[in-house]
């Protein structure tokens, strides 16, 4: 019987072919404005266990330089639609935010949305900018449904997730075992500033709001016990095993 983890990118993942997602484990983390260091701290930590992932890009930086020139790196879209819906943003559309993101990440077919936000003419406005495979879809592990990829209207493929870090920080969402790794279809969500500070609760992330942009001082307050960074190291280890 296998006992490895085999990781994928989200972009490949066909409904209608189960070998394509069946299986097997699909890593993304969604950028966040984190800082270069923060970011690419996340980044080594993959790099070194070589396995595809997938990263949802909110800005232009100097780590995603680094990232679009790795081909066991897929990059997608993280648009924030947050400032329309709050009214803080008086210029610009939907459109206009994906047509910003899409100008730095001309080749994405992936998009989560920050906070997850979608509905319908989203959705058709993702199809018309060729972003074929949509993650916003959140079904918590502990919730007993089995998850797999589906269709929706003009072939746009739903991609849920089971596991999110900083929603994991907020309620027991549970983790999928070895053996369900190795059988199921797993996507995990994870944000950079969350591995940077092995975060295990989410008062360490906010008091350590005025830090972030600060990587030398924010490494001194990493949680030295289990936090989400060992979370995704056993996800990782698990690539190495025979």
């Amino acid at each position: 019987m296998r006992t490895n983890y085999q990781y994928s990118f989200i972009s490949s993942i066909n409904p209608n072919e189960p070998a394509s997602w069946k299986s097997k484990i699909f890593l993304s983390f969604d950028s966040d404005w984190a800082n270069d260091e923060v970011i690419l701290d996340s980044y080594n930590l993959v790099h070194q266990h070589s396995v595809k992932s997938t990263w949802f890009i909110t800005n232009k930086s100097a780590a995603l330089e680094i990232l679009e020139h790795d081909n066991l790196v897929e990059l997608g879209i993280h648009p924030n639609f947050n400032k329309l819906l709050n009214n803080v943003s008086l210029s610009g559309d939907s459109e206009s935010v994906l047509q910003e993101l899409l100008s730095f990440v001309p080749r994405a077919r992936s998009v989560r949305s920050h906070s997850l936000t979608q509905n319908e003419r989203l959705l058709d406005l993702f199809s018309k900018y060729g972003l074929t495979h949509i993650s916003n879809l959140f079904v918590p592990y502990n919730s007993g449904i089995k998850m797999k990829p589906f269709y929706l209207w003009d072939n746009t493929t739903i991609i849920p997730h089971c596991w999110q870090d900083n929603v994991a920080l907020k309620m027991d969402t549970g983790f999928p075992n070895n053996q369900d790794l190795i059988d199921g279809f797993y996507v995990f969500d994870f944000h950079p500033i969350h591995i940077f500070l092995n975060t295990e609760n989410l008062d360490r992330y906010e008091k350590t709001r005025s830090l972030h942009q600060n990587p030398k001082e924010l490494i001194k307050h990493r949680y030295k016990g289990y936090g989400t960074r060992n979370r995704l190291i056993e996800l990782l280890e698990g690539s190495k095993k025979s």
